[in-house]
Formats: C-alpha cells, structure tokens, sequence
C-alpha cells in the first residue's frame, strides 16, 4: 500500500474498494434458510421441513464516482476486476474538474454464509441456526476534489496550489462474523387466515470497522512537500489494520463485539380448500399443499443492532484552525498508531497524543425495515414486491443499508424456478436495475444488476449471488 493511503486512515476505503438483497431467491416458497434473513417468520409453516445451506455467497457494490469502461472487462469478466483493482489499471473516474465540489457515493456489502440449516421441531414450530461472514462500507457525499485527489494519491500536479474544501463525505465500514439463532412459528390459524410470527437472535464478532463523520475539510495541496489546512475538523475511528498482517488465529481478528435482532411478522390469506369433484366441475386448480396461498404480506425489522469494537481500537478527533503537513509524501508509517500520532502531531502543534479520544468506539448494524407481499397470480406463477428501507444512525456511526423498492416476477416449483427483479437502489443516488435469477434443486445463481457483467454498459458496480442448499419439502396436507 502506498504511502499516500496512509495519509488519512478514512481515505483507504475510497481508493481500495474495487465491490445483499438476492431479491430473486429470498422471497422464494423454496428460499429455505435464506428467506430468514429477510423476515424470520418465513420459516413457519413452511414448504421445506428441513433445509441446509452449504455455502452461498453475494456482493452488491455500486458508486457514482468509480467506473471501468465496458471494451475493458470481458463477458463474466470477475477474473479482470479482481486484478485490474489491484494493478490499478482499470478504472477511471467521473470527476469533472469544472465542478470539484460535486458529492459522490458508494454501497458495498458482502456476504458469505457459511453451513446453516432451519428445521421443523414440532406441527408449525421451526428452529434454524446461520453462520456468516458479512461486510458492509458506504461512502456518502465525497466531494470529487477529494475522491479525485485520493484516487492519484494526492499527486495530480493539475489539482495542486487550489483551495479545496469537503464538508460533507461521510464514511462507514465494517467487517463481522454473525452467528444467528432462529425461531418461527403460526401464532393463529383460522379458516383461510393465517399469522406467522418468527425471530432471530444474532451473537456479532467485530472483525474490522473504519468511519469518519462531521467532516469540515478546508485544504491546498502545495507539492509534495506540503499540504496545508485551514478551519478543518473531522472525527475518526478505526481497528487496527495491522492486526490482518500479523494474524495468526482467528482470536487475532476480534476487536469486539456486539448482539443484533431480527423479528418478522406475515399474515397468510390460503387457497380455499376444495374436493376433486368441485374443481372437476368448475375447472379449478387444487392446491399441492395445504399451506398454498393466495397471497401473503409481511413487515419486518432486520440488521437491529450494534458492537462494540473495543480491542486496538480507537477513536479520534482533529481540529486546527491552520495545520501543515510537511513532507508527508516522504512519510513512512510503520503502524496505525505511527499515522495516528503523526496527524495528531500537525493537527496540535506537535502533541502527537491530543488527537485520541477514546479506546473504544461504537458501530451500528445496516438495520432496516422490510415490507414483502407476494401473490400467488396463477398456478405456479407469482408477482412479489419488496421494500427495503434502511436506517441512518443520528451523530453515531454504523453501516448503512442502501433503500431497495422491487417488483419481481417469478415462475416457481419445487424442483426448478426463474424469476426477473425489477428494483430502484437508493445510496443517495437512485440506479435502476433489471436483474434475472434462477434454481433448479438444490443450486441457485442470480443477480438483480447483470448489465456491467454482460457488457451492456460501463463497469459501475457488481451484484452477484449464488449458492447450494439442501432442502425436504412437505408433504401434501390439509388445514
């Protein structure tokens, strides 16, 4: 990593990020597991007895300031992003020099969740366990002098000896391993009306996490020999990146950690039952299972909670009415400590431990809420909508879920489904996405943004999912 990265812990995210909705698998009849970690009362009276996931994965990455022309990735091109980000000779950026102080944004998340099963314990009681590994970043308002003036390093001659300022980048990144205990269940049944109720408990090992807020940056890059600040302040707070480097077992990740909650609810309005000479006469379709609807809608309350990141660890303040950085390009930085001090250092006049606020710091979980209704339209063919609103976290910090509003047709059995999502993402910019997903068994792959990977378009984000589960469906039974 070079030198200028070490320049201001806050900027790393912006220059290293290269990339979880699965909208078209997780509201699925057959979503098992999965559907859980949209509402957790998915679980109860389910189509599947049992189900196991054994690896599944997802990436959603998208931002307004990064992008890969289409002629420079190749048709699935994962191979070509991975090492055109780390060579650095692949994207370009939409800055425009005429307008410097246009803000930018950026979402992230990622997900890998590991073996996991739900299972049903007794007549419309179900209980389910999931491990996964998570990450989620979110850049919100970069100004492009700054995004830019990161992107080169700070050594873009033609950006230099200009006032610049930033007053509104807000920055939020976290790693963490989840550990989720879930219970669902039909709270009431009658005639053709049915109420699910379901909850997830989750244990959360912090394993990274990096913000800034209240950002007031006023700056002029001189050379490489000094940049100069005038009326700047920002907060700060970061784990120790060199833990990764020296890690040897996996307790040398954990810098803290936290609990979070999920709780759903879904109201079932089910196929009215009939004999076989009924439906023969009037030429009706008989339910395969009992628990077949017309159509359901459920509300739920996903990603409530926090850790405490509290092992090397710490948060910072800087304020200075005038500060200079000289010879930063020439700056060695052995640790996260040596840059912490050495900021502090050109922020307070050589008191290289005023900046250091705390040893501990907060992060919040992307929460959000969920409302999902699904309609059985005919057969085995079905129309769902989903929103996805996520929550900000006032003066505090913590990841943040990007807005999600779908429509999603889908075709669907037992042994083979296809659905197309049609949603608007929301990360203080609105992106439309067409998106195309599809199981047969125990496999699915998907994604609800296909275009950058089919060269329909300029490479401005990923979104990828897919994965193997195991599952038994029910039986035919009446209500």
């Amino acid at each position: 990593m070079k030198n200028m990265l070490a320049f201001a812990v806050f900027l790393n995210i912006c220059v290293c990020l290269h990339a979880q909705q699965n909208l078209g698998i997780r509201n699925s009849n057959y979503a098992g597991v999965q559907g859980a970690l949209l509402n957790p009362s998915s679980l109860a009276d389910s189509k599947l007895k049992l189900d196991v996931n054994i690896i599944s994965g997802d990436v959603v990455f998208d931002n307004t300031f990064l992008y890969a022309p289409k002629k420079s990735v190749p048709l699935f091109g994962f191979g070509r992003i991975i090492k055109g980000s780390i060579d650095e000779n692949l994207f370009r950026t939409h800055f425009d020099p005429s307008n410097p102080d246009k803000l930018y944004h950026l979402t992230l998340s990622t997900e890998i969740l590991g073996p996991s099963f739900f299972m049903q314990v007794a007549k419309k009681h179900e209980i389910g366990v999931t491990m996964s590994t998570r990450g989620s970043a979110d850049i919100r308002g970069i100004s492009g002098n700054l995004g830019q003036n990161a992107f080169d390093y700070f050594l873009n001659k033609g950006l230099w000896n200009t006032d610049f300022h930033d007053n509104a980048t807000r920055i939020n990144s976290m790693g963490w391993l989840q550990y989720g205990f879930h219970y669902a269940t039909v709270l009431h049944s009658e005639g053709r009306s049915e109420w699910k109720v379901g909850v997830t408990l989750n244990y959360l090992v912090g394993i990274a996490a990096a913000y800034t807020k209240n950002s007031h940056i006023n700056y002029k890059i001189t050379d490489t020999s000094n940049i100069n600040f005038s009326n700047t302040s920002i907060d700060y707070g970061r784990t120790a990146i060199d833990d990764f480097r020296n890690a040897r077992v996996s307790h040398d990740l954990d810098h803290g950690h936290g609990f979070g909650l999920d709780v759903g609810v879904t109201y079932v309005r089910l196929k009215e039952q009939q004999t076989s000479s009924t439906a023969a006469k009037s030429n009706l379709f008989i339910p395969a299972n009992g628990n077949d609807y017309l159509y359901r809608i459920g509300i739920s309350l996903i990603d409530f909670g926090a850790i405490i990141f509290d092992k090397n660890s710490a948060s910072y303040h800087l304020d200075a009415a005038s500060a200079d950085f000289t010879n930063w390009h020439g700056s060695k930085f052995s640790d996260n400590t040596q840059l912490d001090r050495t900021l502090s250092a050109v922020f307070y006049n050589g008191d290289s431990a005023r900046s250091l606020t705390a040893n501990h710091f907060k992060m919040g979980t992307p929460a959000a809420l969920s409302i999902q209704a699904d309609w059985n339209v005919y057969q085995h063919f079905f129309a769902n909508m989903t929103i996805i609103k996520g929550f900000g976290h006032g003066s505090g910090q913590g990841a943040i879920r990007p807005d999600v509003y779908s429509l999603t047709p889908r075709y669907e059995k037992e042994q083979f489904e296809i659905s197309m999502p049609f949603s608007l993402l929301y990360y203080g910019h609105l992106r439309p996405r067409l998106g195309l997903a599809g199981r047969y068994k125990y496999f699915f792959i998907g994604s609800d943004a296909p275009g950058s990977i089919l060269k329909l378009h300029d490479l401005e984000g990923v979104d990828f999912y897919a994965g193997a589960h195991f599952y038994l469906a029910t039986k035919s039974k009446n209500h």
